[in-house]
């Protein structure tokens, strides 16, 4: 299992760097700069603050300069805000957008697990059916259709729930549904085909012959198997949960890593911009080695692989 672990871990190195230069090189292709403004800059002040991000030196040697100091710790210095160095500034934002996809993570996780089994213990009934219109309905609609409904209905309309901010439980229960809502949809469809699939083995076949009851060959033999996919899919759902929340955190107004994110962009914050999508990239990395050492865990096949 060890080994399992450390390939995986070696295995994301080369790929954490190759973000890192594609980024960082597109940055620097994009027209204009964090310097560039409505008003005219004198040009002995524009050199002064290029040389002193270092923004005078070839390309090469700032990316060198900066995988230096990412080994570290360091994602170096804000642009825009002089005060502030970049994981001042993320700080508190992840601790945001990490809490509001951990809560649609759980929705996800609660609902989409519980619609595959309801799926599979009805099947072919009226609640299989009606579960498989809810999961492809969830499937269809997108972020930025899901929040503005949620809160004209919920929140305007019936006055159940607060549509703005993010200090408060009942300021917290819209995002989160708009945030978990397809990601619970998937899930129910992964969860309800791999019990699916599961029922039909030949130890669940040997369990009916021996007489045990139908729920606990569900709950007990089919499920850590049959949730193989989803677990498998955990990883990429988590870390695209926390850095995706673009169009949720816009909506209603949450501070958190892409309203931040969106900040960077308008003002041309490159080192900003880099940091946030190094984040995310390192975040996606290790959800993702986290789900396969899970599976591995679950299927020893995997490992032997």
């Amino acid at each position: 299992m060890w080994t399992f672990i450390l390939r995986r871990v070696l295995f994301s190195i080369p790929i954490f760097i190759a973000v890192t230069f594609l980024t960082f090189s597109l940055i620097h292709a994009i027209p204009g700069g964090p310097f560039d403004s409505e008003r005219e800059m004198a040009p002995v002040i524009r050199q002064r603050l290029e040389k002193k991000y270092g923004l005078d030196r070839p390309l090469w040697e700032q990316y060198g300069k900066y995988m230096q100091q990412l080994a570290h710790g360091d994602f170096g210095p804000s642009y825009k805000y002089t005060d502030w160095n970049v994981a001042e500034l993320m700080q508190s934002k992840v601790k945001v957008s990490f809490e509001l996809g951990t809560y649609g993570m759980l929705f996800a996780l609660f609902f989409g697990i519980l619609g595959g089994i309801l799926g599979v213990h009805f099947e072919g009934r009226w609640p299989d059916q009606w579960i498989r219109f809810l999961t492809t309905l969830g499937l269809c609609l997108p972020a930025f259709i899901i929040g503005p409904l949620l809160i004209y209905f919920l929140g305007i309309k019936l006055r159940w729930f607060d549509v703005a901010g993010w200090e408060t439980w009942p300021q917290k229960i819209l995002p989160m549904i708009t945030v978990g809502l397809s990601y619970a949809a998937y899930i129910a469809q992964l969860a309800r085909h791999g019990l699916g699939e599961a029922m039909h083995q030949p130890y669940i076949l040997a369990a009916r012959a021996r007489g045990i009851p139908e729920s606990r060959i569900l709950w007990v033999h089919a499920l850590r198997n049959g949730l193989l996919p989803v677990v498998a899919y955990l990883g990429s759902a988590f870390s695209g949960i926390i850095s995706g929340a673009i169009i949720t955190e816009t909506v209603f107004q949450i501070p958190g890593l892409g309203r931040l994110f969106i900040q960077a962009i308008t003002n041309r914050d490159g080192m900003l911009i880099l940091g946030i999508v190094n984040f995310c990239a390192l975040a996606v990395i290790v959800c993702n080695t986290v789900s396969d050492c899970l599976q591995a865990w679950l299927n020893p096949k995997i490992r032997l692989k």
